[in-house]
């Protein structure tokens, strides 16, 4: 009995001054407030680049030196008749309508991949998940990609306007017809600043505050 006694005491002194080992324990998740910051700035961006491109000025046409935006672009016949006094049958040069169409659908592309990028980014500001900033990005990069595309067609147009020319003994330089205008150099800026947000965001998750 005196046996017991002495092993309960041991017990209730090891219970009542040992500090005992405990898992540790997490409550809920903290938000990264600097990732909640870089989204809201690539939401900005994306956004201004989309409105861009869609309302600015996309090339000049320097011979003229007159701008043409998204809208002119979907009826470039109109455009050229209206803003020059040059008979230049758009259809009449050798692919050239091609390229125009071809540049629309790209546009169109465009667009859509923007209003994606919108939107999951606005999941991300909710959520912080590092697969949906890599989805972003991946598409981000996508529109820059794009923007490289428009860069290039607008110089194919230029081209064939000007071979056009050389037709009728007039000699002129490409640069002299068509040149990018601020939505394309915009877009080249406001989107490699998106995607560089976005590679470092994905060091800032949610955390575990530990209890």
């Amino acid at each position: 009995m005196t046996a017991n006694n002495h092993q309960f005491k041991d017990f209730e002194h090891t219970l009542t001054s040992e500090t005992m080992q405990r898992g540790a324990r997490y409550g809920k998740k903290k938000k990264s407030w600097v990732s909640l910051i870089i989204q809201i700035i690539v939401l900005i961006l994306v956004a201004i680049s989309g409105y861009s491109m869609f309302k600015e000025p996309i090339f000049n046409l320097v011979f003229v030196d007159k701008t043409v935006n998204f809208k002119e672009l979907t009826n470039f016949q109109e455009t050229i008749n209206n803003l020059t006094n040059l008979n230049i049958n758009v259809e009449s040069i050798d692919n050239l309508q091609t390229s125009i169409d071809r540049l629309i659908l790209v546009f169109y592309v465009f667009f859509i991949a923007c209003i994606l990028s919108l939107i999951l980014t606005l999941f991300t500001l909710f959520f912080n998940k590092t697969i949906l900033k890599i989805v972003n990005m991946f598409i981000i990069a996508i529109m820059l990609a794009i923007t490289f595309g428009f860069s290039a067609l607008i110089k194919n147009i230029a081209t064939r306007i000007a071979d056009s020319m050389n037709q009728y003994y007039i000699t002129v330089d490409s640069a002299q017809i068509l040149t990018e205008s601020n939505a394309i150099h915009n877009a080249f800026i406001l989107l490699g600043c998106s995607i560089a947000l976005l590679l470092i965001s994905l060091f800032f998750r949610n955390r575990k505050p530990r209890i």
